[in-house]
């Protein structure tokens, strides 16, 4: 059994406020530099590129974050040996602006091919797949049975549901199917900046952009709740899609880097309901609207019922989609 040594010196270190002058990039850099021995520690001769690859990251995508939740999300990564670079599609580290208070910090989030690689990792998993089911393939399905027969040889055309299969090593296997409207509902309810993105068409969000890979990441999730939870799936249930706000490293006597998930504190941003308060929108609120709306001919009061806004009883967060609706509409008639 190896015995881990606790040093209060072990924790990732923050970069001092007295260097508030230095800019963002210096702090990521000195952050790197000052925890190199505990990557090592974790990812071996792997661990310079790691670093060259998390200094890119920050440099392109993540310049706006708070620094100290890019490290800790390095370190998760890191901790589950998955790459993080974006083309891979293992894991990703990713800005998350809080619209209230106007703050970026980094977010963790699995890859549903980094998902697979920890599942086949376990040693109890056999097999495990998820795929985009197109229209016309599925031929017939019990949802009690599970029995589904695929048609594959039809083309490839809509995107109509998800599909995932996994097989343990004991023989116990499982099939579960999602249609695309589920998987929609799904998103809205656990991700703001889904809704976000629906509400003013905008892609910031990675259900937004990528819709597919993080619908056939969910379906695994749920299939691998049949399964045993090794050490690593455990550790994702805590920290995907989250902002970890501390994390403790600890080096072991034999030099091999553990993370101590205990001391894993992390915050669930994008999924958790925003308390503030509701403020609707006044009868001149509305009328204004109607007013805009009828200087290009646009039903604004038909289009918020396709949004699922009751027009006579909308908040100001309902005014500002159709506002920005409508705008959008008299940029295309100029």
């Amino acid at each position: 059994m190896t015995t881990i040594t606790k040093k209060p010196s072990n924790s990732i270190k923050n970069v001092p406020s007295s260097q508030g002058a230095i800019n963002p990039a210096a702090m990521m850099q000195n952050m790197l530099k000052e925890n190199h021995k505990k990557l090592i520690a974790v990812l071996g001769d792997n661990a310079n590129s790691f670093m060259v690859s998390a200094m890119n990251l920050y440099n392109t995508d993540l310049k706006d974050a708070d620094p100290q939740s890019v490290m800790n999300g390095l370190f998760i990564a890191a901790a589950l040996k998955l790459p993080i670079e974006k083309n891979m599609g293992f894991a990703y580290i990713i800005p998350y602006k809080n619209r209230s208070t106007g703050v970026t910090t980094a977010q963790f989030q699995l890859g549903y091919k980094g998902l697979m690689q920890l599942a086949l990792r376990s040693g109890q998993v056999k097999k495990l797949n998820a795929i985009e089911i197109y229209d016309g393939q599925i031929k017939s399905f019990n949802p009690l049975t599970e029995e589904i027969e695929f048609d594959m040889s039809v083309p490839k055309g809509d995107v109509i549901g998800y599909a995932a299969y996994m097989e343990l090593v004991n023989g116990f296997n499982k099939i579960i199917y999602v249609t695309k409207e589920d998987m929609e509902r799904h998103a809205d309810k656990f991700s703001q900046a889904y809704r976000y993105d629906k509400s003013y068409k905008k892609s910031s969000s990675v259900w937004s952009s990528d819709f597919d890979s993080m619908s056939k990441k969910t379906i695994m999730k749920m299939i691998l709740k049949f399964a045993p939870l090794s050490a690593d799936m455990q550790m994702v249930e805590k920290v995907d899609q989250a902002s970890i706000k501390k994390v403790d490293v600890e080096i072991a006597q034999d030099g091999k880097g553990i993370l101590a998930t205990e001391t894993i504190d992390a915050e669930y941003v994008d999924n958790k309901e925003e308390t503030k308060a509701i403020i609707m929108a006044t009868a001149s609120d509305r009328k204004e609207l109607l007013s805009n709306a009828n200087t290009i001919s646009y039903d604004i009061v038909k289009v918020a019922k396709e949004q699922g806004i009751d027009f006579d009883n909308m908040t100001k967060d309902d005014l500002d989609t159709l506002q920005s609706i409508l705008d959008d509409e008299i940029e295309k008639k100029l």
